[in-house]
């Protein structure tokens, strides 16, 4: 019977993402958009969208941008004037946008998301020039610290999707230079603007005061204080979680032994269902914990000679392989004598370590592509987390045991889960779907981890009993 402590803890964590699931935005993405949607392309294609009325026709004056380039001027207060000029071909097109001022006005009105605008005008040149007062470009943070979040979707309220003209220049505020910005801009030397010609790493961008000291610092922390919101609900539903939910499993084994002699018993019932006798395994768990190895090899093997091994198996062997080389050490008489908490957490270290290095050693043999496989290695870490939690299990210290696995999860999901470079849950999914996608695949995670990992589990509980340690002895007298 499961405790009312693990009870609770499964509950808890799934009240956790109950609450995300209220909370979490919902509603698919907006249309992509570049960064000056009234450059370029973006604004030709408004032009064809927005005639007039003509006879009772509705008539276009298709045009053709040439070149586009925008300026941005940002204030103190983190407002910002944009001037875009876009330089046009000479066509029908660009005679009205001269000729027709409330026609010009009417198609660039907007033309700027969340932009107000203030004039355009025609040149004789047919350079069409845009000015737009964006009150929302910046915010003030930590230390008079300026932050924006226009160079990045993750925090903004739009679909971005590069950069719109073939240049962008943004002026910071005379008692300003440029703290933070995308990879892909160029700084003055002076440090009083950065230039744009693509957009293709996004990010938050900041402007820090020229007589604060440490502006890196304050940059950083106004970064924190925008992505902090974001970066909690993502652990939270991410890792926490399903780490909660994975402690709650190993939980619910603990008051099987609730006292150290109820080990042997406890061990004993479940091994005699298959006809296996309980003194040779908890004399010696290491023989125990290689046999699962080699077979769980074997049996990859196996299935590899029938037909080829996906990628989502080769970690199989890489755990299979550790098991063994843990086994051996395992059963060796010095290591079991002097087995401690941290030497189990060193062994369990080094034996995913072995396991990630195999792993990756046959995909490159098998297809020479190990990126998506290395991203997931740290996925081993609560497998092989199980063999301390299981030895603190069988020393009786039952919170150490959960909390070795929990912990273990926990880091593994960070490690691999992108929470801090997008918004809410890290993927194009948002609200309930997100939610129950993140669950769903949180539950397969515990049972495969819990699965996999249980052989370690009972040869940590085996070794934290003191049962293997002098047992033929015992008998002998």
């Amino acid at each position: 019977m499961v405790p009312r402590r693990s009870l609770r803890v499964a509950l808890c964590g799934l009240l956790v993402v109950s609450l995300a699931a209220v909370i979490a935005p919902a509603g698919a993405a907006p249309p992509p958009e570049p960064l000056c949607d009234a450059c370029g392309e973006s604004f030709e294609e408004r032009v064809e969208e927005r005639g007039v009325a003509v006879d009772d026709e509705f008539v276009t004056y298709p045009i053709d941008v040439v070149r586009s380039t925008a300026e941005v001027r940002v204030r103190e207060n983190g407002t910002a004037t944009w001037t875009v000029r876009n330089h046009l071909d000479d066509s029908d097109g660009t005679d009205r946008l001269r000729s027709n001022a409330s026609y010009r006005h009417r198609i660039a009105d907007g033309a700027l998301d969340d932009a107000e605008l203030l004039d355009a005008t025609v040149s004789e040149n047919d350079v069409l020039e845009l000015r737009y007062r964006d009150d929302g470009f910046a915010e003030r943070s930590i230390r008079g610290t300026l932050r924006s979040s226009e160079f990045t979707d993750a925090y903004g309220h739009r679909n971005l999707d590069g950069l719109g003209s073939d240049r962008l220049v943004v002026s910071v505020p005379e008692e300003y230079r440029v703290g933070w910005t995308v990879s892909d801009a160029t700084v003055s030397e002076g440090g009083d603007r950065m230039t744009l010609t693509e957009l293709d790493d996004q990010g938050v961008v900041t402007f820090v005061p020229r007589d604060v000291a440490l502006g890196w610092l304050w940059s950083l922390l106004a970064v924190a204080e925008l992505v902090a919101p974001s970066t909690a609900a993502n652990a939270l539903v991410i890792a926490v979680t399903p780490a909660l939910l994975f402690g709650a499993v190993v939980g619910a084994v603990v008051p099987l032994f609730g006292r150290r002699e109820d080990l042997v018993a406890a061990i004993d019932r479940a091994l005699a269902r298959v006809g296996l006798t309980v003194d040779r395994v908890l004399d010696a768990p290491g023989v125990s914990l290689a046999a699962v190895g080699a077979a769980t090899t074997l049996a990859m093997l196996g299935i590899g000679a029938v037909r080829a091994v996906g990628p989502s198996l080769l970690p199989l062997f890489g755990v299979g392989t550790a098991y063994v080389m843990l086994g051996a050490g395992i059963q060796r008489e010095g290591v079991r004598e002097r087995a401690s908490y941290r030497t189990l957490v060193g062994l369990a270290g080094v034996g995913a370590v072995v396991a990630g290095a195999i792993t990756l050693g046959l995909a490159a043999l098998a297809s020479g592509s190990t990126r998506w496989l290395a991203a997931g290695i740290p996925t081993l870490v609560p497998v092989f987390s199980l063999l301390p939690a299981g030895y603190a299990l069988g020393r009786g210290n039952r919170r150490l045991c959960v909390a070795t696995a929990t912990v273990g999860f926990g880091v593994a999901a960070l490690s691999v889960s992108p929470v801090v470079a997008t918004g809410p849950f890290g993927g194009p999914y948002s609200g309930v779907a997100a939610v129950v996608l993140v669950l769903g695949t949180a539950v397969g995670s515990v049972i495969s981890v819990a699965v996999v990992g249980a052989p370690l589990l009972v040869a940590g509980a085996v070794l934290g009993s003191g049962r293997s340690v002098g047992a033929a002895d015992t008998r002998e007298r």
